[in-house]
């Protein structure tokens, strides 16, 4: 609001004269927290924002990026207590488990016995002072309480068209298929592709995004790399074939499907060309 005062660009933009007086900057921040809590209307005018790109072509909907950044909780993470909560089972899990059978049953394998998903017991930390927040300790990541703001952008003009927090303890991952499909259901994007790190490489999403016949451009980790062994990026899958080549072209066939919906193979002591 100070800025608004001096700048003659924001004052035009905003339909304010040179001489007009510009509103105190708490009548913003006290409409925020007291007229505005509770309602949905700061999502209502971004959504209008995004909808205004997208009639001028400049949100296209087609390739997007999610990514997640955590934001410090006004909480103190020594001040907490332990909880038991419940962590029900997946939306995903039947329909993985189907994709894992029918895939099994097409290389000939018996299908995997069903298997009862009860609710996973959890011990959580939850902040005394701001218990929507979650506790965060990740790998080269601040340790307290945070939340995750998971952004997606698209790529035409990188334009943010979503915005959705969740607490800090949230994986990645988790979220993901809801957020994309929140996308299409409220703006109609039509998405061929979408870029995502490390963190979504899983194979719930890897199924969401084929099911939705949407290309994932995701990042994966190689792992450690043992000296006189190739890393997993040197190894190519033949789709016709159904086999997965070595850099020396010797082919590694099908041996499973797991349960977490991962095909293993088996290496071949044959060289392709033999």
């Amino acid at each position: 609001m100070e800025e608004i005062k001096y700048n003659i660009a924001y004052r035009w933009f905003l339909g304010y004269g040179i001489n007009d007086e510009i509103p105190h900057h708490s009548t913003i921040s006290q409409n925020r927290r007291r007229r505005f809590t509770g309602t949905d209307i700061f999502e209502k005018i971004f959504s209008n924002i995004v909808k205004q790109a997208i009639d001028n072509n400049l949100v296209l909907g087609k390739i997007l990026y999610t990514d997640s950044t955590h934001l410090k909780a006004n909480a103190n993470k020594n001040k907490y207590e332990e909880k038991y909560i419940k962590v029900e089972v997946k939306e995903y899990v039947d329909d993985l488990e189907n994709a894992i059978n029918e895939d099994r049953i097409n290389h000939g394998k018996k299908p995997l016995k069903k298997k009862e998903h009860e609710p996973e017991i959890k011990r959580i930390k939850s902040s005394i002072t701001d218990p929507d927040s979650g506790f965060m300790h990740r790998d080269r990541k601040p340790k307290g309480f945070f939340y995750l703001e998971h952004r997606t952008v698209d790529a035409e003009n990188n334009i943010i068209t979503g915005v959705n927090v969740t607490p800090g303890n949230i994986n990645d991952a988790t979220p993901y298929l809801q957020i994309l499909d929140e996308q299409i259901e409220k703006y109609g994007f039509e998405v061929k592709f979408v870029g995502l790190d490390a963190g979504y490489f899983t194979a719930p999403i890897c199924k969401g995004l084929n099911d939705k016949n949407i290309q994932g451009a995701i990042g994966y980790r190689l792992g450690p790399h043992k000296k006189g062994k190739f890393t997993k990026n040197r190894f190519q899958y033949v789709d016709e074939w159904d086999v997965i080549m070595c850099p020396n072209l010797y082919p590694m066939h099908y041996k499973t499907t797991t349960r977490q919906g991962y095909r293993e193979f088996h290496k071949s002591h044959q060289h392709y060309f033999d």
